[in-house]
């Protein structure tokens, strides 16, 4: 399958047809981790408690003057 880019507001995106989202049952809202692998990326579907357990490892030290 080949996709093209296609602008997104000052951005660039690729759009993923239904049927594929179906099958790998990703949902509409759902949060990726996005990494590089050899010549290309690799996309990742995360839950809504991975993705915060990433954020709050990166950004510890400000959630915790927040909380004061």
């Amino acid at each position: 399958m080949i996709k093209h880019l296609q602008k997104v507001g000052n951005s660039r995106g690729i759009v993923l047809d239904k049927p594929i989202l179906e099958l790998l049952h990703i949902a509409d809202n759902a949060a990726f981790e996005i990494t590089q692998e050899k010549n290309g990326l690799f996309l990742k579907p995360l839950s809504a408690e991975d993705a915060y357990r990433k954020i709050s490892q990166k950004h510890r030290k400000s959630l915790n003057k927040l909380a004061q």
